[in-house]
């Protein structure tokens, strides 16, 4: 069995991917009358705004001059998802979108392998395979990457992918470094802070016809989805391997169909249920084998000790 750490540190991961899923039902409903881009800005800057004053009020003094090198590429790759998500969103269908952006955590394997900065094992591997084949099935009826007029916006929701990874992985790294919650609580505002400011000139592409409703359900993307949702994945990405870290992202896909079929109706298939079940095995299953790799290890080693 896992550790307690560690199966507190799945439970916030949970808690994280329910609130991102429950984010992409709003956003579904929210994008009838607002741009992807006015979302995403009006939400980082309520989340960042929140941050702050939770920094503030816990008598932290924040230096938002101090960014290292892992923030800054987080930052960097957080900005490029939601530029390349919108973009490819415009020329090809929601199904391809929601399936190429969650190739992240195949790039995430790819970036670990190539630093060298964490070990990759077999089962890490594995469970990128399970949750990535887990997120295809919950959509394959209607996902058809490459079809008439949409190769150019798959292209650019694989590079959605690719920056979301590059946004974990900095993350990831930034995180390790921390010590307590507020820590982190700073390195997520040292991330989310640049791209409000670099996604703000957006605002004036599009005209803002926000209703009252709407301003509602932003305020609770950026309080709930946003900031407490990525405090709490932080504070489970500062427990598990980046590789899981980047599954627990993934999970969210799980959750958008749950509360869809719970508030909106909507049919949940096999094909859901099944996608479902191998997306939370991919997200479960590294922690399984660690555990249990490394107390067979003690035991193999307690066993020699007790032969001397």
């Amino acid at each position: 069995m896992m550790t307690r750490t560690y199966a507190i540190a799945l439970i916030f991961g949970f808690a994280a991917a329910f609130l991102m899923g429950a984010n992409s039902v709003i956003v579904r409903y929210l994008t009838t009358d607002l741009h992807g881009l006015q979302i995403a800005v009006f939400r980082l800057w309520i989340a960042c705004s929140v941050i702050l004053i939770m920094l503030k009020v816990s008598g932290r003094s924040v230096r938002l001059r101090g960014f290292d090198k892992f923030s800054l590429l987080a930052s960097l790759g957080f900005t490029l998802n939601y530029i390349t998500f919108h973009i490819g969103l415009e020329q090809t269908s929601a199904t391809n979108a929601m399936v190429l952006e969650n190739t992240a955590p195949f790039f995430v394997l790819l970036f670990l392998v190539i630093a060298g900065f964490e070990k990759v094992r077999w089962y890490d591997a594995l469970a990128t395979f399970m949750a990535l084949a887990g997120v295809y099935l919950t959509v394959r009826h209607d996902f058809d990457a490459g079809a008439g007029d949409s190769l150019v916006g798959d292209f650019w929701e694989l590079g959605a992918g690719f920056s979301w990874a590059i946004f974990i992985f900095g993350s990831a790294r930034a995180v390790k470094k921390t010590r307590t919650t507020m820590d982190r609580m700073e390195v997520l505002l040292k991330i989310l802070l640049p791209s409000a400011v670099v996604l703000t000139p957006s605002l004036l592409l599009y005209p803002l016809e926000a209703t009252m409703n709407d301003m509602l359900l932003l305020v609770l993307l950026g309080v709930l989805s946003t900031a407490v949702g990525y405090y709490l994945w932080y504070e489970a990405m500062a427990i598990v391997s980046t590789v899981t870290a980047a599954l627990l992202a993934v999970l969210s896909v799980v959750f958008t169909f749950v509360i869809a079929y719970l508030v909106l109706g909507e049919e949940m298939t096999a094909d859901i249920l099944i996608g479902g079940a191998l997306i939370i095995t991919g997200v479960v299953l590294p922690g399984i084998i660690s555990a249990s790799s490394k107390k067979s290890a003690e035991t193999g080693h307690l066993g020699e000790h007790d032969k001397t």
